[in-house]
């Protein structure tokens, strides 16, 4: 028996067996992971029964991630039919992703307006723009991690960041160190990430921010899903 038979064997028996798997996605970086029911399993395609927000991000996206107990990891698949009003999807294409993926503990939230940022390691200070915020990390996008062809920022330099959140007056400045630099290909662009080293006065703050963020995703998703069954309706 081929893997993907093999495969669509477990996906019999736990539409059979009346079980759920996990779904994955992502919505400007808020983890949307809902169950979700087998309906129909033939020929190397799996149909389901989704939430509504999963079913807008399986649409946008155009694949998911499952997880279930009888999996022994992780797959990703393709979403080749997403009906959404009805919130059914069609999947094929099933790779193995290992067991790292929907791990992370920390929610990472997209800014829904530019914040301007200031990093400082003692020496030179730099601008960007914050590309996302967690409890324990933040991404910032800045075109001179670079100063005079030298990386500015290395991996592991402890650093200072300042930014002030939207609709406050707060500047929130928190110490941390860069966990990696990425170009961004064909671009001047570069992504520092950045970890932050626990912080009393920080912390609170941040996270009503990511609350505030997260309420608002999750309002443009049901926003979405009800324009999507609008348009099927006309």
């Amino acid at each position: 028996m081929e893997a993907n038979d093999e495969l669509m064997t477990i996906f019999r028996k736990i539409s059979n067996d009346n079980e759920s798997v996990t779904l994955l996605n992502t919505y400007r970086g808020f983890p949307i992971n809902y169950p979700a029911t087998i309906v129909a399993v033939d020929r190397g395609m799996v149909g389901l029964s989704v939430h509504p927000h999963q079913a807008v991000c399986m649409a946008l996206e155009g694949k998911t991630y499952l997880q279930s107990q009888r999996l022994l990891q992780t797959y990703r698949a393709n979403v080749v039919g997403a009906d959404v009003p009805k919130q059914r999807v069609a999947l094929m294409e099933f790779v193995e992703s290992g067991n790292k993926v929907g791990l992370r503990t920390a929610i990472r939230v997209h800014p829904n307006e530019p914040i301007d940022a200031e990093i400082y390691d003692g020496r030179r200070r730099i601008g960007g723009k914050i590309a996302d915020i967690s409890s324990t990390g933040v991404g910032v996008c800045t075109f001179a991690a670079y100063i005079y062809g030298d990386l500015s920022f290395e991996k592991e330099k402890e650093v200072y960041v300042d930014f002030r959140l939207p609709n406050t007056e707060t500047i929130v400045r928190f110490n941390g160190r860069v966990t990696n630099v990425v170009d961004q290909e064909g671009t001047f662009l570069h992504r520092l990430g950045i970890r932050i080293f626990p912080n009393p006065e920080v912390e609170p703050l941040l996270l009503s921010y990511i609350q505030q963020r997260e309420k608002e995703t999750l309002g443009e998703l049901q926003l979405i899903f009800e324009s999507m069954c609008k348009d099927k309706a006309g």
